[in-house]
């Protein structure tokens, strides 16, 4: 595994560690406030009980959700795969067409959406499942993708994958 790749996937998970930590606080906080108010609505306007124990329920899917997450960064330490083509483990380098900018992605299977400055370098992490992330899968160097976000046109080229 390359020393940044591990730095980044170190640094993913502390961030998703402690995006359960937040998640669980909330969660008992929710659960302290469903207990707190008595069973039976005292008019139309008392929700608060049954408020409360929906975003109990909210943050529990959450907690699932981030655990998945978390297992599977965990597991992809262990098995360093292969990059010969943009996938759920490269760091792939893009030039902009239109402006020159070049940005470097650590594609990963789940946890995407950080920016993380490594030994000067900054990377941002995509999860393969966002549009720029499916754009992107199975893609080589100096392949060309169009792709249209959030109602601009971005024509990318791969410079390099590793």
């Amino acid at each position: 595994m390359s020393k940044i790749k591990e730095l980044i996937l170190d640094l993913v998970i502390a961030d998703l560690e402690r995006q359960i930590a937040t998640t669980c606080q909330g969660m008992n906080d929710a659960i302290a406030e469903s207990k707190a108010h008595k069973g039976a609505m005292e008019s139309r306007y008392d929700t608060f009980k049954e408020e409360a124990q929906y975003l109990a329920g909210a943050h529990n899917t959450r907690m699932q959700t981030l655990h998945n997450a978390l297992a599977t960064l965990k597991f992809l330490k262990t098995v360093c795969p292969a990059t010969t083509k943009a996938g759920g483990y490269a760091i792939v380098e893009v030039e902009d067409l239109d402006d020159g900018v070049h940005t470097k992605y650590f594609l990963l299977p789940v946890g995407g959406g950080g920016a993380y400055d490594v030994g000067g370098e900054k990377l941002t992490t995509l999860s393969v499942n966002a549009p720029l992330g499916r754009a992107l899968v199975g893609k080589v160097v100096d392949d060309e993708v169009e792709i249209n976000i959030q109602g601009m046109v971005r024509n990318l080229v791969v410079v390099s994958i590793t």
